[in-house]
């Protein structure tokens, strides 16, 4: 049976300082369906052009979309009639599925070669299109599209060390609904106040909290930005360096699984990171 990676991102409309009262007025949730509703395309290149289709909602938070580009192909074929071979011209369409739950920004990106190389490209023109609406540019909006890392390699060396010397998180302004009270909804608050976009802090110390270390590495994950740690294996050993980025969070899921299955399996993995 075959399956499909599907890739864990985070599709973030950033607001600007000043707004309107109706643009500010309204939630990053409704910004998404709205920019999604356009179904955007872009011509990055002659003939190939990039477009988000085949919009369906699932539940009522989430639901699916196709993005994939169309290209003027030549294709050598044999005509029987005439007796000759012959070049012709046709449209090809490769696509492939995207999840998302609207609430969230969380989107699973199914990874298909036929469309771009790897998942990464595929993400950066879904933002390059969300980018594009009239959605975006009439409210002044800033959208990212970041990957979710899979943080059990940097939560298994933090629970193994001796000891944790330092811990370095990064955060953007403002972060989705499900950001935690200890560290990135603060940290948000005081980035959208002084008028930023985005920053990190970092903590040292003799030997920092494993768990409250581990809680906020996982909220950094769950919301795509980075984090960092400094980190003592045995008591006197040398201190050594480790990242929280790596690739994106992937699931395998059966080709033959149904629509609703599929989202409930993203938004499963979603919840083990942030949870």
């Amino acid at each position: 049976m075959q399956a499909t990676e599907y890739h864990l991102y985070r599709v973030k409309f950033i607001k600007p300082v000043q707004m309107d009262f109706f643009s500010a007025d309204r939630s990053p949730r409704e910004f998404f369906e709205m920019a999604l509703a356009e179904k955007p395309s872009l011509e990055l290149r002659k003939n190939n052009v990039w477009r988000i289709a085949n919009i369906e909602q699932i539940t009522p938070d989430g639901g699916r979309f196709a993005v994939g580009r169309t290209t003027i192909t030549t294709v050598e074929k044999f005509d029987i009639a005439s007796g000759n071979f012959t070049d012709l011209v046709d449209d090809s369409g490769p696509y492939t599925f995207v999840y998302f739950d609207s609430r969230l920004g969380l989107i699973g990106i199914g990874k298909r070669t036929k469309v771009a190389a790897n998942v990464k490209t595929i993400a950066g023109t879904i933002q390059k299109l969300l980018s594009k609406t009239e959605t975006a540019s009439h409210n002044r909006l800033t959208v990212h599209v970041d990957y979710i890392p899979d943080p059990e390699s940097f939560l298994e060396k933090i629970y193994s060390a001796h000891a944790i010397k330092n811990f370095k998180a990064h955060f953007t302004g403002p972060n989705p609904i499900d950001a935690d009270e200890l560290f990135q909804k603060p940290m948000s608050y005081y980035c959208k106040e002084l008028d930023g976009t985005n920053g990190n802090v970092s903590v040292n110390g003799n030997a920092l909290s494993a768990d409250a270390v581990a809680a906020v590495a996982k909220s950094t994950a769950a919301t795509a930005n980075r984090a960092s740690a400094a980190i003592q294996l045995e008591h006197e050993g040398r201190v050594i360096p480790i990242s929280l980025k790596g690739d994106a969070k992937f699931i395998l899921v059966d080709q033959d699984c149904e629509k609703l299955q599929t989202l409930k399996a993203i938004q499963s993995a979603y919840r083990e990171i942030r949870e």
